[in-house]
């Protein structure tokens, strides 16, 4: 079992707001400092940032300047037009503002192929911590946690950490999440309602935490094919999007050139 991660100087480190929401009462009780990378408009054009800010802030938590700072649609072109200089000066930035904020313990987006953004944060976070090694020499601790999966899925891990929210932390988490899946609608309040139905509010109890190896061995998206590609068909023929991301011809050819080792 890991030391206490409500006891360290924490950055949360997301890909889309509204993450923050899995991880809920981890985040009120060690106010992190949050960076979330896009502002969750996905291809309707509404982002749900600021709703993401108000509930940080009133958690406890500080927001990063850079906080929904590219909008889904230049995330998602970035990719298709391999844009290796756009992600180079994120990882930059992400770099600088953990340095600059002395922060030792990092929690972010796990690698679940299940949307191209998620799988990419991940792999900023980790070549973002290589780089803040080089220049300060130290390592923050680096964790994740799974969007998708059950919180528990990796609690088999002998350093994997579980913060438990008391009973009226795991009411306070429950209506804030009712409330943030109402006001956005859609897509979030379906999943918030399937997850519910499925797995009950027990589900909420526990929030699981596993020191980060998810993007290391990224070679069964090789043989099979994750999850963004078939939904992405699937908003290329509703006309939502142009084209549709795919790991071989996107992913791989960008995160090999943000370097396995983090040097590029």
């Amino acid at each position: 079992m890991c030391s206490n991660l409500t006891h360290s100087n924490a950055a949360m480190i997301l890909s889309h707001p509204g993450h923050e929401l899995r991880v809920l009462g981890w985040l009120k009780e060690a106010k992190p400092l949050v960076i979330v990378l896009t502002d969750g408009s996905g291809h309707t054009n509404e982002p749900r940032i600021e709703l993401s800010r108000t509930l940080i802030h009133e958690a406890g938590g500080r927001t990063a300047s850079i906080f929904g700072s590219y909008t889904d649609q230049q995330f998602y072109e970035a990719i298709l037009h391999q844009d290796v200089k756009f992600f180079q000066r994120l990882k930059k930035e992400i770099t600088n503002i953990l340095i600059e904020n002395e922060i030792d313990l990092v929690v972010g987006d796990a690698v679940e192929g299940y949307n191209p953004s998620h799988d990419l944060c991940r792999c900023l976070i980790d070549r973002s911590l290589v780089e803040l090694q080089k220049a300060a020499g130290r390592r923050p601790l680096n964790y994740e946690f799974p969007l998708v999966a059950l919180p528990s899925i990796w609690s088999d891990h002998p350093e994997a950490y579980c913060y438990r929210l008391n009973g009226n932390d795991q009411e306070w988490k429950l209506d804030q999440i009712k409330s943030y899946a109402k006001t956005v609608g859609g897509q979030l309040l379906d999943e918030v309602e399937d997850s519910l139905a499925k797995f009950g509010n027990e589900v909420l109890a526990e929030e699981w935490f596993t020191p980060a190896t998810s993007a290391l061995d990224l070679s069964h998206f090789e043989q099979k094919i994750p999850f963004y590609e078939r939904h992405g068909e699937q908003q290329v023929s509703a006309g939502h999007y142009k084209n549709t991301i795919r790991f071989r011809e996107h992913m791989l050819p960008l995160i090999n050139a943000m370097g396995a080792d983090g040097t590029a």
